[in-house]
């Protein structure tokens, strides 16, 4: 069962099934009937979510998960730094769902599969299809958390 209490020394998860399953049925999505299988989902896009940048600081120091966070201000308005946002945990459901089709979290093997390689002048390479490694791009991600993540080419600055 995951731990979705974020007191909790051991808390993993910012969804419960009961979320995803919410998410879902609203949506006309389909998730598992295993409650084993709707975890294992869960835990998945927590690991995307958790491998983010996230504007603000963490509420508490040695808090397992990077929410709730301090100092996160959204369309002017300060967010509660004891919470978990709504946004977020849709994320996670949502994630979760297309964690079903896509591997969230590739490994790294140098690229994408070659399938032809021609030296006539000019290199030309062909891939195979769906063989690239790089992480997955959600566009409706980073509107559902606008003001909560930062870009990977922004760069924090900091008064000394």
């Amino acid at each position: 069962m995951l731990i979705t209490d974020p007191d909790s020394p051991n808390f993993e998860s910012y969804a419960s099934v009961a979320d995803i399953r919410k998410l879902a049925l609203m949506r006309g999505y389909a998730v598992p009937d295993d409650v084993a299988e709707c975890e294992q989902l869960l835990v998945q896009a927590m690991d995307y979510l958790e491998a983010l940048k996230w504007k603000g600081t963490r509420s508490v120091p040695s808090q397992p998960l990077a929410w709730p966070r301090s100092c996160v201000v959204v369309d002017g308005y300060a967010m509660p730094s004891k919470s978990i946002p709504k946004q977020l945990i849709q994320a996670q459901c949502r994630l979760a769902v297309e964690a079903q089709e896509t591997d969230l979290q590739p490994s790294f093997s140098g690229g994408g599969q070659v399938t032809q390689e021609t030296v006539t002048g000019a290199v030309s390479v062909s891939y195979a299809e769906g063989s690239s490694t790089d992480s997955p791009s959600f566009t409706w991600l980073n509107g559902l958390l606008r003001g909560m993540v930062t870009s990977s080419s922004q760069v924090q600055v900091v008064r000394g």
